[in-house]
């Protein structure tokens, strides 16, 4: 390996460690202590390393829920349904989300509970909340070619975004215990946005 490249696998490594030290105090601490010293305590690194990665408490964050995002792979979800119809792809994605929040749901609720008091922690998850309602804009209208809609496209992504977000999922309660059964029921609440369901999957 050349120098570059051990710089490159060292600053990942070191990255990785931060984020994975971010998480863990998020999970298991109260908001106050998600510090950057904490983490830098956390990871075995200097509150420098910690602020060249991310910048702020904030960066940090963010750079956690990037993280959730990309390693669960949420950013696929449009690429990995596109070969399925319209109505398959919703049943996948809106399983794939449920299962995405039963799996964090320790490190979100706590998060999204914060929304209502603190101003960064809401912008940040306003921000995610935007990202996946343009996600979902293009299943919406993948929907919509196979029926009519009673709504315009707007408001039907705005409905769309709210049934199949964590706080929606959240509020479950014990349905929220068994991912695939919460599927079912979320799926069922899209499709009657996006008009009748016609395949598997869901309720119809």
């Amino acid at each position: 390996m050349t120098t570059t490249g051990r710089r490159a696998a060292t600053t990942a490594a070191t990255r990785r460690g931060i984020i994975d030290a971010a998480r863990e105090l998020l999970a298991t601490q109260d908001w106050q202590h998600f510090t950057i010293e904490g983490v830098a305590n956390g990871a075995g690194v200097t509150r420098v390393t910690v602020y060249n990665q991310v910048r702020s408490k904030r960066g940090l964050l963010d750079a956690v829920l990037a993280d959730l995002v990309d390693r669960a792979g949420m950013d696929q979800l449009l690429t990995d349904t596109q070969h399925l119809s319209a109505g398959e792809a919703c049943a996948a994605i809106v399983r794939r989300t449920c299962l995405f929040w039963h799996s964090e749901r320790e490190l979100l609720r706590p998060l999204f509970g914060l929304a209502a008091v603190d101003h960064d922690v809401a912008s940040i998850l306003q921000q995610r909340e935007e990202w996946r309602g343009n996600q979902l804009q293009s299943l919406v209208r993948r929907l919509a070619a196979e029926s009519a809609p009673s709504f315009d496209e707007a408001d039907v992504v705005a409905g769309v975004t709210a049934v199949t977000s964590f706080v929606t999922y959240d509020a479950l309660g014990p349905v929220a215990d068994d991912p695939d059964r919460a599927a079912v029921l979320l799926n069922h609440l899209v499709r009657s946005l996006t008009g009748p369901a016609r395949t598997a999957g869901g309720l119809a």
